[in-house]
């Protein structure tokens, strides 16, 4: 089983028109970004953590926790995005803390003027950045810690980021969780791309779970078996490391209660409709319609990356 036939064309069609709109914009060598402002990288003190990566000037630096006290620069620039401030921020590193991708930040910022090829397959890898969206913050909000911050800011940029953050710091401060565990949608949409963006749908279940308190009572129910869900993928730089790791992260969500996942038909077309309204206002987008699920990505990964499978990820 593999991603079908007529989108593979399709995909090396669009990446290739992409990647030459972008190289038009400016110029590029492999994965490094055009135009960005200088930074000043500092190693931390063991070989096998983050070599952060912090902007320079003199500004001081506002931590949105009043109480955070970090004692490295990677903890100084996570508590600047972080809510709820845990020292485990000093040196937490997302793929031992968040079971993810080992080329992933847990800070990132969109970017102009990086060649998307060096993802990869970029519809798997848009497809993998919903899946890991959902999984991260479905598991983060099932068991919430402060440290648990740090994992759904692996899978987000701004405006997503803060929006899922604050309902999570809401849940720390009420010791409140979701009844259901960690989920992912089995099977993405990936409706168009940019140079610099994707759209995505996907049918999520359970759709919106009842929230308990830390004793187990209801304090509000289930809302619907399904949700329908729309991404704006945003091609983004992590922030944590001297490599510049270019990644999708989901940078806006939509969404929509269903009684089944039938509805997600429907829900594509009114989302392909969009961009076709962004395109007449002379926005490059390319519709693309490819559809990849969990078993293809695990059974059939693309040789030229990425090499991940959900079905690894905790539950």
């Amino acid at each position: 089983m593999g991603r079908p036939d007529r989108f593979a064309s399709a995909a090396l069609a669009v990446v290739v028109a992409l990647v030459a709109i972008a190289c038009a914009d400016g110029p590029l060598t492999g994965g490094s970004v055009a135009n960005d402002e200088p930074v000043a990288p500092e190693r931390a003190a063991a070989v096998d953590r983050p070599a952060v990566e912090v902007p320079s000037g003199g500004d001081l630096l506002r931590f949105l926790d009043p109480g955070a006290a970090p004692s490295t620069d990677l903890g100084r620039l996570r508590a600047q995005h972080l809510p709820v401030w845990t020292s485990d921020f000093d040196w937490a590193f997302p793929p031992e803390a968040c079971a993810t991708a080992w080329e992933l930040d847990g800070i990132a910022e969109p970017t102009a003027g990086a060649d998307i090829a060096v993802m990869g397959d970029f519809v798997t890898a848009a497809a993998l950045t919903v899946m890991r969206y959902e999984h991260q913050l479905s598991r983060a909000l099932a068991d919430p810690s402060p440290l648990a911050q740090l994992c759904v800011a692996t899978a987000t940029v701004e405006p997503a980021r803060t929006d899922d953050l604050t309902v999570l710091a809401s849940y720390l401060a009420t010791g409140t969780r979701r009844s259901a565990p960690a989920a992912y949608p089995d099977e993405v949409w990936i409706v168009a791309v940019s140079p610099t963006a994707a759209v995505s749908v996907a049918c999520v279940t359970p759709g919106y779970p009842s929230v308990v308190s830390a004793a187990g009572e209801t304090l509000a129910p289930a809302q619907s078996p399904t949700r329908l869900q729309a991404y704006l993928l945003a091609v983004s730089r992590g922030l944590e490391d001297q490599v510049a790791d270019i990644s999708y992260r989901v940078s806006n969500a939509s969404h929509r209660p269903a009684e089944d996942c039938g509805e997600l038909d429907a829900w594509a077309l009114e989302w392909d409709g969009h961009v076709q309204t962004w395109i007449g206002e002379g926005q490059i987008w390319e519709p693309l319609g490819a559809i990849l699920t969990a078993d293809e990505i695990c059974e059939s990964p693309p040789p030229d990356g990425p090499d991940e499978c959900p079905k690894d990820w905790p539950r």
